[in-house]
């Protein structure tokens, strides 16, 4: 596959998700200052993301959808998996629909390679792919809000996943059935955020990011049921 940009949030196949929507003041890893961690809490859980991002139709999935009617697709657990854009920079608002006591994880800036299982990669060739894309140095305007406050530096975090498979389905975000198949050898690094236990109510999630150059703006209306 070629390699491709996903805004917001996206061969060898480098795909990179750029980053999702908001507003707020910069998370990022000020300079000078320690490097986040690579493997954390995040990790596992932007795999299953990835998973989750790539396996679902190009008509219902959620990176391609403009409104939020597709945010519940495959949802399932305590973390509910948000979307931001895919191939492209720009802004998007969804409204959508959880249940309360959810966890909310989400890209702000990241960067993924899968390989087919043909292809017979290891786990370092695609980790090299990954880090092409320089996530960790070159992201930037990273910030997110919850009805209008900017969420900590501690819940922004910097993480590289363990090696994931998919199958992507013909119809898939690629636009091309050529891809369809399985991949047994996925990695990806990103600054995800995680929102703890979201209480009922209707609240507004902002979020933003930038990576060579593609910056994306995401905002959600989110309504959470009891």
């Amino acid at each position: 596959m070629k390699r491709a940009i996903i805004a917001f949030i996206s061969a060898s196949i480098l795909l990179m998700a750029a980053p999702l929507a908001a507003s707020a003041s910069s998370v990022a890893t000020p300079a000078g200052a320690a490097a986040p961690s690579v493997a954390n809490a995040y990790s596992p859980l932007a795999a299953k993301w990835w998973t989750w991002a790539l396996s679902q139709p190009a008509a219902s999935n959620p990176l391609l959808d403009t409104t939020g009617s597709q945010c519940s697709n495959q949802q399932s657990g305590p973390t509910w998996f948000l979307a931001g854009l895919f191939s492209t920079g720009g802004s998007v608002t969804r409204s959508c629909t959880i249940p309360a006591h959810k966890d909310l994880f989400f890209p702000l800036a990241n960067a993924f390679d899968i390989e087919p299982q043909s292809a017979h990669k290891t786990p370092a060739y695609v980790r090299a792919q990954v880090a092409l894309a320089g996530v960790q140095a070159g992201a930037s305007n990273l910030t997110a809000t919850y009805d209008g406050t900017a969420v900590g530096p501690g819940i922004v975090k910097y993480e590289e996943s363990p090696i994931f498979n998919v199958t992507l389905p013909a119809d898939n975000v690629f636009g091309n059935p050529i891809y369809a198949g399985f991949y047994n050898m996925g990695a990806d690094a990103g600054y995800y955020a995680l929102i703890k236990n979201v209480l009922p109510g209707t609240h507004t999630l902002n979020f933003t990011g930038t990576l060579n150059g593609q910056t994306i703006n995401s905002t959600y209306t989110l309504t959470v049921t009891p």
